[in-house]
């Protein structure tokens, strides 16, 4: 049994099963890849816990609560997604989260899952560990742009230590204006440095 398996086994905690990890399949084809741990594309069962998940999403909190069919059903089927991915976002708002890769694939994916199922929490998680990475100052501000994230906005445009890193601006075209609005202000801010230390530049060059 995986670490992903273990970590979503059943218990005296437990009281709902989500059936994670296929597209479109007839219920037969599922049956079959549950029982199927070699199949290209396998369903897992995850047990969790209503309670918990309600409290953290609001996507949850819909589906255990409102009067949606899945309310009823026994086992819920959660539909283009793959297993890992979803047992490490939703282990983000357990005791015992599940290390995440420091990949910008395996991050990006996950902010992807944590907008989906409206998980703020493990989205933060995932922000706060996007700051401790080396990806690019420009993807980081594309992620943070992409997903909504204040801190790793802040953090990725003071990577850009000159104004020059900016250029070519054309590569800020897709940011909406709020972001540029940010993009701009920390361009000034260098520049306002560049002009306060370029006398102090020119004095060294004459002494030397």
């Amino acid at each position: 049994m995986s670490i992903y398996e273990s970590t979503f086994a059943q218990s005296d905690k437990t009281d709902a099963i989500l059936i994670v990890g296929y597209v479109d399949c007839t219920p037969k084809q599922k049956q079959l890849r549950l029982n199927d741990s070699s199949s290209a594309a396998p369903v897992k069962k995850m047990y969790v816990n209503k309670a918990l998940l309600s409290c953290h999403s609001d996507y949850f909190d819909a589906l255990f609560n409102s009067n949606f069919i899945q309310k009823s059903m026994q086992e819920i089927d959660i539909e283009d997604v793959k297993f890992e991915d979803f047992a490490t976002l939703l282990s983000l708002v357990q005791k015992n989260p599940i290390a995440i890769a420091p990949t910008e694939h395996n991050v990006e994916k996950l902010l992807e899952l944590a907008d989906r199922f409206m998980l703020p929490a493990a989205k933060r998680h995932l922000e706060l560990f996007m700051l401790s990475t080396e990806i690019a100052a420009i993807r980081k501000l594309k992620m943070a742009a992409r997903h909504d994230l204040d801190t790793l906005l802040i953090h990725s445009l003071k990577l850009f230590k000159t104004k020059e890193e900016f250029n070519p601006m054309n590569q800020f075209s897709e940011f909406t204006d709020k972001i540029k609005a940010r993009i701009f202000d920390r361009h000034i801010e260098l520049s306002n440095v560049t002009v306060m230390f370029a006398p102090q530049r020119r004095y060294a060059q004459l002494k030397n």
